[in-house]
């Protein structure tokens, strides 16, 4: 998955203008104007249009964003998290903000861990929930082993996970364990057992 200045490097051909917008967070850009963001017209007509083109293709999008239930939330990761399920070599944990009609805010990754461990710190999975003004968040990491079953530190920075989210008042609703063998859901792991 690339990353926002790779996405506006393409955009904006311009490093001193991926420079500058890239300053800017990503839900204010469509509100500003070519000056505001001190870049040519050309490279804003051209941030427009895959800003524009990005929303069509959010709202015609087969997978809901609504996630209100472990299944829609493992439906949306397989489609979402595709490429890193398919082919990381390290493991990559992602927080998902959602709004409080559990709607999708953004995605964000928070840490690329070794071959078989990922580092996570409350601070990093809840200061892009704070920003977004989440209602609550989904946790989602990846085993590249290709095996989703759930080992004992994930549960670890679940119960870890969810404290912090119940002291900040952003709930963890899940976390999802993605994998080439599948996608587990914590939650119904620990349910099912």
């Amino acid at each position: 998955m690339q990353s926002n200045e790779e996405l506006l490097k393409a955009l904006l051909r311009s490093d001193k203008a991926v420079e500058r917008v890239s300053k800017i967070p990503i839900q204010h850009l469509k509100q500003m104007t070519h000056r505001e963001l001190q870049i040519t017209r050309t490279a804003y007509e051209r941030l427009m249009a895959g800003i524009e083109l990005g929303s069509r293709v959010r709202e015609s999008g087969p997978i809901s964003d609504k996630l209100t239930c472990s299944r829609e939330a493992i439906e949306f990761c397989r489609s979402h998290f595709r490429k890193l399920i398919e082919e990381a070599m390290q493991e990559h944990f992602y927080s998902i903000t959602l709004n409080t009609k559990k709607r999708v805010i953004n995605t964000h990754l928070v840490t690329v861990g070794t071959l078989d461990a990922s580092l996570v710190h409350p601070r990093e999975v809840f200061r892009p929930a704070i920003r977004d003004a989440a209602g609550s968040v989904l946790i989602a990491h990846n085993h590249p082993s290709g095996d989703p079953t759930p080992s004992k530190e994930d549960f670890d920075v679940t119960d870890k996970l969810k404290a912090s989210g119940e002291v900040v008042g952003i709930p963890v609703i899940d976390h999802l364990v993605m994998a080439r063998d599948g996608v587990i859901s914590i939650a119904e792991y620990r349910y099912s057992r």
